[in-house]
């Protein structure tokens, strides 16, 4: 049941997310549109495999800019592991 509630958040804020991002990024309302927008696609990457392949194809066509990208989200997940393994 816990799962379950996790992944209705997740979903829920990372939509809100994306809505709030594409609103922004409508010219002439102020805002940090695509980067919101984005941030919500990075919440819903581990629900969803379509996103998941579209990212992989991205990171092969442009290795460079991702791996800005992946080398964050390493750190994240070490630091997570560890946090977990502290418990």
């Amino acid at each position: 049941m816990l799962q379950l509630l996790k992944r209705a958040v997740r979903w829920g804020a990372a939509l809100a997310l994306i809505a709030v991002g594409l609103v922004l990024s409508i010219p002439g309302i102020p805002g940090p549109g695509l980067l919101l927008a984005l941030v919500g696609v990075f919440i819903l990457m581990p629900e969803s495999r379509w996103l998941r392949k579209r990212y992989a194809a991205l990171a092969r066509r442009y290795p460079k800019i991702l791996r800005l990208i992946e080398e964050r989200r390493a750190r994240w997940r070490e630091r997570r592991q560890r946090a977990r393994g502290a418990r």
